[in-house]
C-alpha cells in the first residue's frame, strides 16, 4: 500500500513554527504557509526553507520545529 506524505495543500490548520535556539513561535496561516512555502511542499522541506527571524536558526540545521494539523 502506497503511503502519501501530506503536503501543505491537505493541511487543515495553521501552520506553527518554533525555533529550538531561543523558543521564537509564529503561526501561520494556511493560506499563508502555502502562497510562501508553495502547496506541495512536504513537512521535512518546510524545515529547510526557514529560519528564525529573531536569532537566524536555520531549519536545515535541525534548529525549527513545524505543526500542523491533517
Amino acid at each position: 500500500m502506497a503511503h502519501l506524505w501530506p503536503t501543505l495543500r491537505r493541511i487543515k490548520s495553521d501552520l506553527t513554527i518554533t525555533c529550538r535556539r531561543c523558543g521564537n513561535r509564529q503561526v501561520w496561516p494556511r493560506a499563508l504557509a502555502i502562497e510562501i512555502l508553495g502547496g506541495e511542499t512536504l513537512p521535512h522541506q518546510i524545515r529547510g526553507k526557514i529560519r528564525c527571524d529573531l536569532c537566524g536558526a536555520r531549519g536545515r540545521e535541525g534548529l525549527i520545529d513545524t505543526d500542523a494539523r491533517m
